[in-house]
């Protein structure tokens, strides 16, 4: 039969069903391939299923004979796969199918893990599923066999793009909100107190929300291993000093003074942005942990080609809070929150390749801590 890529040679019912036999007398393959949370079976030589999981029989609602010769875009009712007599991994398309491509470098012995996008049709509906698909090269009694794994992540992949569009999209209205409630400021400076003075409170509030949402973007752009740091020279004390203007604006700190009690003159490299928001998550944590009136300590230190940054409070985290304040989804704020400390940590340690830490005890306070290169060296 006609093949566009991989090859279309099938092995025979018979010899199915004797592989079949040979794999299930492994009981060890079977007890692991149950004890997996994966989509897993395993292929023969010519990239047929010849022992499928339950999780994959559940899924498809099939049972092992059915499932037992075919191929996995075939199982999943793969559109291409039906464009050709000799199925899965034979179109033109299947050139690009990271299922078929992982398979192919296993039988050459080659472990592969790719992303495969699907376009299916299941019960007369069109179907889109992107998966996270491992394949493994495994030879038993001479002969050649894979092990091929597979994971839905169609609703995280789906969740990505709508997060970047919706992004894209938000930043752009609250951009123009900031653009013109700029001129509109202007426009009214000379003219009407009130009304300027309402202008310019929208102009602060849309400019906060950009850079919120610009803040996000960078989050999850940091979070996926796709940022992209963008660095400069910044100056101290000028640059601390703009940083905790624009912090004293946020309402969470009100009526908690920041002070400066160090801060070396010096030019350093680094990405700017960046620093700023650990810095500013560092100053508002400790402003959040203080009662009204007690004081929040920011300083800097030069030494040999480091620069560390300390923002200090009075007040004293207890153990439990401790051993989870740079988890990800842990805040003592409630529900929703916790982001904060974990993004000091991320944007500190894997970008600005510094490190992040604290200590805190109940006669000293808590003091987080930022130490980063006086260079930063590009990625």
């Amino acid at each position: 039969m006609e093949t566009y890529f991989a090859s279309a040679e099938r092995s025979s019912w018979e010899e199915i069903q004797k592989d079949k036999r040979k794999i299930i007398s492994l009981d060890f393959v079977v007890t692991l391939s149950e004890a997996t949370n994966t989509l897993f079976m395993i292929l023969n030589e010519n990239r047929q299923i010849i022992f499928a999981n339950k999780k994959l029989l559940t899924l498809l609602q099939s049972d092992s004979e059915t499932l037992i010769g075919q191929r996995p875009g075939e199982i999943l009712n793969c559109i291409n796969s039906m464009k050709m007599k000799a199925g899965c991994g034979t179109h033109p398309a299947c050139r690009e199918c990271g299922a078929a491509n992982a398979i192919l470098s296993a039988l050459e012995g080659e472990s592969t893990e790719n992303e495969c996008r699907i376009n299916s049709r299941l019960n007369n509906k069109y179907v889109a599923f992107d998966l996270s698909v491992k394949a493994h090269p495994f030879e038993f009694d001479g002969q050649r066999y894979v092990l091929f794994s597979m994971i839905d992540i169609s609703d995280s992949k789906r969740r990505e793009i709508l997060e970047r569009t919706f992004l894209h999209d938000v930043l752009n209205t609250a951009g123009g909100i900031y653009g013109f409630s700029g001129m509109l400021k202007e426009d009214l400076r000379n003219k009407d107190a009130e009304s300027f003075e309402n202008a310019e409170v929208i102009y602060d509030l849309s400019d906060s929300l950009v850079h919120e949402i610009k803040n996000q973007q960078k989050l999850l752009a940091a979070e996926r291993n796709e940022l992209q740091i963008d660095l400069s020279e910044v100056a101290l004390p000028d640059y601390l000093n703009a940083v905790i203007q624009l912090i004293e604006k946020n309402e969470d700190v009100k009526n908690r003074p920041i002070r400066i009690s160090k801060c070396d003159k010096l030019v350093f490299q680094t990405d700017k942005v960046l620093l700023q928001r650990i810095l500013i998550n560092m100053i508002k944590n400790a402003a959040e942990a203080s009662e009204p009136g007690q004081e929040v300590i920011v300083s800097s230190d030069a030494r040999d080609d480091k620069i560390r940054f300390s923002v200090h409070n009075s007040s004293h985290m207890q153990e439990s809070v401790q051993m989870q304040v740079f988890q990800r989804s842990f805040s003592t704020k409630g529900s929703n929150r916790g982001i904060g400390t974990y993004s000091m940590k991320l944007f500190g340690e894997n970008y600005l390749q510094g490190k992040v830490w604290f200590d805190s005890d109940k006669d000293r306070g808590t003091t987080f801590y930022l130490e980063i290169p006086l260079k930063v060296q590009s990625t």
